[in-house]
């Protein structure tokens, strides 16, 4: 297992990475306006502990008004332009855009976050890259390498994310969550996806089965806990997406709960495209000019931002820990 950050997309454009990932934030976000308009206007949806909404008026047309600043930035950030403002720009106004959503349905969006991780994660590469590289990062010929920072940051960000989500189960219920009735209460709460035979028997056994309900609460920790080794190589970051692919899958079948964005990012980013389709290799200038910047170390403004974050996460009273 080789500790250094490798890319099928190594020698080759990145621009394919930098299109999908603002279509996609766009495709989730247009439907989170969608279903924040439609919350809007229904008295049903009122908020129990507004934050935004005691300064924004609740009205559907903002949530399009708030899409549309989105698909500015997204616009701008897939043709590469003022990439880490437009960046900057279409992360702010999604947040604004989840947390109004999270206000009125009463938890957050999963369907939100992946694409906005990830973005994030992009936009963070890209200031490494500023930083370790200077000026010469944001000119055309330093593209090769600004964007492989920003890959990286990308998918540091979504194996946190997965990280993140076993640790948050540890955390709340430590090695308890590894129990039959979570699992088997969680698939009598939901239906499955399809009627068919085979699926419904298997089901049975599931919650039939004090033994498979724990395994396969153990392996949703092992899978997610062990998300890091996204970083670890082509090779071991395509053979956990494929085990990241198992565990959503087998969700969806149970319990008809669809993680369809960060299935689509991590099919994006870590099937080795360029070479399924033979694309052309591409030379890197600035890094032959500069070959000191094919091993940077963390600088130390990239240390201090992500500590800031940390602590944000855990102090501001928005999204998971807003109670």
């Amino acid at each position: 297992m080789s500790l250094v950050y490798r890319s099928p997309y190594d020698g080759h454009s990145r621009t394919a990475l930098r299109v999908g990932l603002a279509v996609i934030a766009g495709i989730v976000f247009l439907d989170a306006a969608f279903e924040v308009a439609s919350m809007a206007k229904d008295p049903h949806f009122v908020p129990r502990a507004p934050g935004l909404l005691c300064f924004l008026p609740n009205t559907p047309a903002l949530a399009w008004v708030l899409f549309g600043l989105v698909a500015v930035g997204l616009l701008f950030f897939a043709l590469d332009r003022f990439v880490i403002a437009a960046g900057a720009w279409a992360i702010g106004w999604m947040a604004v855009l989840s947390q109004w959503r999270t206000e009125l349905f009463g938890t957050p969006s999963r369907n939100c976050f992946f694409p906005g991780a990830m973005l994030f994660g992009w936009v963070l590469g890209l200031v490494w890259a500023r930083v370790v590289a200077g000026r010469d990062a944001l000119s055309p010929e330093g593209r090769p390498l600004r964007e492989s920072f920003a890959e990286a940051g990308a998918m540091a960000c979504i194996a946190a994310g997965y990280v993140g989500s076993a640790l948050s189960k540890l955390f709340a219920s430590g090695f308890g969550w590894v129990n039959p009735s979570q699992i088997r209460w969680l698939i009598l709460s939901q239906e499955p996806l399809a009627s068919f035979p085979w699926l419904l028997a298997y089901r049975n056994t599931l919650i039939e089965s004090p033994d498979l309900a724990r395994l396969s609460a153990l392996a949703t920790l092992v899978i997610e806990g062990g998300s890091f080794v996204l970083l670890f190589g082509a090779r071991w970051r395509l053979a956990w997406t494929a085990a990241i692919w198992a565990l959503h899958l087998h969700i969806l079948l149970l319990c008809k709960m669809p993680y369809l964005e960060p299935m689509s990012l991590l099919l994006l980013f870590a099937v080795p495209w360029p070479r399924i389709f033979r694309r052309p290799r591409i030379e890197d200038p600035l890094l032959a000019r500069r070959p000191e910047l094919g091993q940077p170390t963390m600088p130390d403004a990239i240390w201090i931002l992500l500590c800031v974050m940390i602590v944000l996460a855990w102090i501001a009273p928005v999204g998971f820990r807003a109670d």
